[in-house]
C-alpha cells in the first residue's frame, strides 16, 4: 500500500491522459448536411460559419493523438506514451486507448476530460463496437462523479459553477509553468489537415506533463500532500519540467 492508502501495483496510481481531434467532415455532412449534391469540405464551412469559427460540437470530433502519463501511488510521474492516429488509424487509436482504460483500477486524471476528452472517446468506441464493462460500471467504474476520475477543471471550477476564463494556459502560468506556448488547440485541425504530425503529438504530451504537475499543486490546495512533498516530487521529476521549457 502506499502511504495515502493506494493499492499499489501495475495497474494501480494514476494516469493522466489528453487527446487531440480533428472534425469528422462527413460524419458532420451526414447529420448536419444530408441534401443532395453537399459536400463533407461545405458542410464543415458552414458549420464554423454558424459557430463563428469557434469551437465545435463535441460530437463531430475525432481524435488523433492521446497521451497517456503513468504516475505512482506516490504521484511520480514515471512515463508518458503517445498513441499515434497518423500510425495506428483512428479505429485502432480508440482501441489501443480503451485497452489501457478498462484493465486500470487506479485514478484517471484529465483537465475537462468529463466534458470534452472522455465523451469524444465513448462515442468512438460506440462507433466501433468497443464493450467496456468496467468504465461504464456504475459507482465503481470511472464515468460515475467518485474519486476514480479527478478532472482538475471540475475541482477547481466547483463543478462548473465558476467560469474559468483561460482554461489550463491561465492556471498553469498561475502556478509558474510556461503554459500553452505557440501551439494551442485551436491549430491542431490545420496542423492535422498539414501532416504536420510530430507538431500535434508533441503538443499533447506538453498538455499531459502540464496537467501533472498542476495536479501536483491542487493535490496541495486540498491538504492531500504539502509543500515539501510538492518540491520533492517536481525535484524527481524535474526532467518532465525541463521537457516544457525546450518545447
Amino acid at each position: 500500500m502506499s502511504h495515502d492508502g493506494r493499492r499499489s501495483g501495475p495497474e494501480s496510481g494514476y494516469l493522466v491522459f489528453d487527446i487531440e481531434t480533428q472534425i469528422d467532415k462527413e460524419l458532420l455532412r451526414a447529420a448536419f448536411s444530408p441534401a443532395p449534391g453537399a459536400t463533407a469540405a461545405l458542410a464543415y464551412e458552414r458549420m464554423r460559419d454558424d459557430h463563428d469559427g469557434g469551437f465545435l460540437p463535441v460530437t463531430v470530433h475525432a481524435p488523433v493523438s492521446i497521451a497517456l502519463g503513468r504516475v505512482t501511488p506516490g504521484r511520480l510521474l514515471e512515463s508518458i506514451e503517445v498513441l499515434r492516429g497518423d500510425e495506428l488509424g483512428e479505429e485502432e487509436l480508440v482501441r489501443s486507448f480503451w485497452r489501457r482504460i478498462e484493465p486500470f483500477r487506479g485514478t484517471l486524471v484529465t483537465f475537462s476530460g468529463r466534458v470534452f476528452d472522455l465523451p469524444v472517446l465513448e462515442l468512438r468506441a460506440l462507433r466501433y463496437g468497443l464493450s467496456l464493462p468496467w468504465y461504464f460500471g456504475g459507482k465503481s467504474g470511472f464515468r460515475g462523479r467518485n474519486e476514480r476520475h479527478d478532472d482538475l477543471y471540475d475541482v477547481i471550477s466547483n463543478r462548473g459553477s465558476a467560469r474559468l476564463r483561460g482554461g489550463l494556459d491561465l492556471l498553469t502560468k498561475l502556478i509558474g509553468l510556461p503554459g500553452k506556448g505557440e501551439v494551442s488547440g485551436a491549430m491542431v485541425q490545420e496542423l492535422w489537415e498539414r501532416r504536420e504530425f510530430d507538431i500535434v503529438h508533441r503538443y499533447c504530451r506538453r498538455d499531459v506533463i502540464q496537467t501533472y504537475f498542476l495536479f501536483l499543486h491542487v493535490e496541495r490546495l486540498r491538504g492531500r500532500i504539502d509543500g515539501a512533498d510538492v518540491r520533492r516530487i517536481e525535484e524527481a521529476t524535474r526532467d518532465f519540467r525541463v521537457e516544457l521549457d525546450q518545447t
